[in-house]
């Protein structure tokens, strides 16, 4: 018996001695995997600073030539200065590629905040006639307030993107509602979207103030998110309540912006041919800019106020930065605002993703 309750006592050691090597394989386990993850969340971070110190370096070249192209007054415009070159670093584990892009070759939804006029053109108000006995035409451009004129800008983007005219009314009108446009007078075609906030999920209510992000778009109830792609391009929110679209940057892909200002009379196709036609260093001042419109087109007299809509050299601007690292890739989008009167840089905004 004695033989019998040995063996019988070892194998219970045996297996005590089994359980706390699993016990202690499953400690180091989840010791070396909590090591691994402070050494990965470590190395991030490193990867992350390096990167952030690339940007500001970057930043600080990108900047350095901007200037100079804002202080030449020989420059017409921003066709063929130096921030259109592209700019790459490598510096040790960091490559970084920058690219600076116009901010004004969009509209700028925020201008809808801005100064509304109720009174138009006096020869060409609404309900008078002109000396040739001829009645006026109320939807002439010089016939719309600054505010009314906006509204068929906008409207004009909206469905130069696909989107049909009833739905183009509504986001505007939504639109209004979000950025709290007041309009003087009680205006009885404005519709309440309370309840088609509510019905959100989450439900939502109007910001009441400027866009930050034009990607708030897709905030509003009536907006179809499948045009968003589209809309983006044509539609921007800048820390402003004017909008200046650059004829000197303008694409042909954006052509729609300048054909907007015409209401559609001069179409996005006229539009690619000016672009076409345009001086290699860009239009040097706006009267030579509407010599040529004239001359190719004569619609001069149908486009929205163009000294009010249009610009030849920008104010705001874009930085993109994607940085690369073996850890991790780093992206970032810079706000600019450039002061061309005292030449001061600012930045306004500075938004960053990270890429594993």
């Amino acid at each position: 018996m004695k033989p019998k309750s040995e063996r019988r006592q070892r194998g219970v050691a045996l297996l005590m001695v089994l359980i706390l090597l699993v016990l202690m394989s499953v400690m180091a386990a989840k010791i070396s995997q909590q090591f691994s993850g402070n050494l990965q969340r470590i190395q991030y971070q490193l990867s992350q600073q390096q990167l952030r110190w690339a940007i500001l370096g970057a930043d600080k070249q990108v900047l350095n030539g901007l200037a100079k192209d804002v202080a030449d007054p020989q420059k017409a415009g921003s066709v063929q200065q130096l921030w259109k070159e592209p700019l790459e670093r490598v510096d040790g584990e960091v490559t970084l590629k920058s690219e600076l892009v116009d901010g004004q070759n969009c509209f700028n939804v925020n201008a809808l905040l801005g100064p509304a006029d109720a009174s138009p053109a006096p020869g060409n108000a609404p309900g008078n006639a002109p000396a040739d006995g001829a009645p006026a035409a109320s939807n002439a451009p010089d016939a719309l307030s600054p505010e009314a004129q906006r509204e068929k800008i906008v409207e004009y983007l909206l469905t130069s993107t696909g989107i049909n005219a009833v739905s183009a009314e509504t986001v505007y009108q939504q639109l209004e509602e979000y950025l709290g446009v007041e309009k003087p007078g009680e205006d009885s075609s404005r519709r309440d979207f309370t309840q088609a906030y509510a019905a959100q999920k989450p439900p939502r209510v109007p910001a009441r103030q400027m866009m930050y992000s034009i990607s708030e778009l897709k905030l509003l109830p009536g907006f179809p998110l499948s045009y968003y792609a589209k809309v983006k391009t044509l539609l921007c929110a800048l820390p402003a309540i004017k909008t200046a679209i650059n004829i000197n940057t303008l694409s042909r892909d954006e052509a729609p912006l300048l054909s907007a200002l015409f209401f559609g009379s001069l179409t996005a196709e006229d539009v690619m041919r000016l672009i076409d036609q345009r001086p290699e260093a860009g239009w040097e001042t706006l009267e030579a800019f509407k010599a040529q419109l004239e001359q190719q087109f004569p619609v001069k007299g149908q486009a929205a106020n163009l000294d009010k809509y249009i610009t030849l050299n920008s104010q705001f601007y874009t930085l993109y930065h994607t940085g690369n690292t073996e850890a991790l890739t780093l992206r970032s989008a810079d706000g600019l605002y450039i002061d061309t009167a005292s030449g001061n840089q600012l930045l306004w905004s500075r938004r960053y993703r990270l890429v594993d």
